[in-house]
């Protein structure tokens, strides 16, 4: 027991002495102080196995589509994407000139065939927010971009309906961005840009699944005063063109009141 107290002083008398080898040193010049080389454990790098389509590949894999030269106009839009901005309309604001009002504006051709691309942080690549295609996918081609096919729920029907939403009047402030945010968590609808006025919301659909996205929002409801009121008062189905139409006249009003949007 002593013999133990002489080699480990610190240790007490029922602990056992564990032999440790010295640590690693790198090789000094004569007369300059010896540093320890730290060594740890392995870390082995994994990169993301998500890619368009559900197919498996790597980031890597992607980046290795991206055109190496990319118009200043491009670069900004990244940059702006980076900073929680959105690329898509920084690209639009950059490169296309301002919507004719005259036009419909749903779906505008400005070289993105309708996709609403916007950065994913864990790939650095841009994917649309409505079919979830990378960019890099859609633009893998020699002719134009793939156009979107749409949200997901849609099951790849590219044709389109609306529907004609009209808040409850008895709701005193606009819920126009929770309508809104609760149809597009059916996964079946969306609300497109100037799809609010007077009222009214407009929704994007496919006729496939129109007639259960109408089920579902004749569902939703907002408490006022501790009671569960319905938060639309009406819901009218209208043709594409109707719908297209009636953006258009949205677009319009307000660009009448605003100006040009940013």
């Amino acid at each position: 027991m002593a013999l133990l107290s002489l080699v480990c002083p610190t240790v007490d008398s029922t602990a056992r002495c564990v032999r440790r080898s010295p640590p690693c040193r790198a090789p000094t010049q004569p007369g300059t102080q010896s540093a320890k080389v730290l060594r740890g454990p392995r870390v082995q790098q994994t990169v993301p196995a998500r890619f368009a389509g559900g197919e498996r590949g790597s980031t890597a894999r992607l980046e290795s589509t991206v055109p190496k030269k990319q118009s200043t106009a491009a670069q900004r839009a990244r940059e702006a994407a980076r900073q929680g901005g959105k690329y898509t309309q920084a690209l639009r604001t950059a490169e296309g000139p301002a919507a004719d009002v005259t036009e419909p504006v749903t779906e505008p051709d400005d070289g993105f065939g309708g996709h609403e691309f916007e950065y994913e942080s864990s790939t650095d690549l841009f994917r649309c927010t409505e079919c979830r295609v990378y960019e890099v996918v859609a633009r893998d081609s020699d002719g134009p971009i793939r156009p979107c096919t749409g949200l997901v729920g849609y099951g790849g029907d590219t044709e389109r309906v609306y529907l004609l939403l009209t808040q409850n009047p008895t709701l005193q402030h606009s819920h126009a961005a929770f309508i809104a945010t609760k149809v597009r968590i059916t996964g079946i609808g969306r609300a497109p840009r100037f799809s609010w006025r007077n009222g009214k919301l407009l929704v994007e659909s496919a006729p496939s699944v129109v007639a259960e996205l109408a089920r579902q929002i004749e569902l939703i409801t907002i408490t006022v005063n501790d009671r569960e009121v319905p938060a639309v008062a009406s819901v009218d189905h209208l043709r594409a063109e109707d719908g297209q139409a009636v953006l258009a006249a949205n677009y319009a009003a307000y660009v009448a009141e605003f100006g040009e949007p940013a």
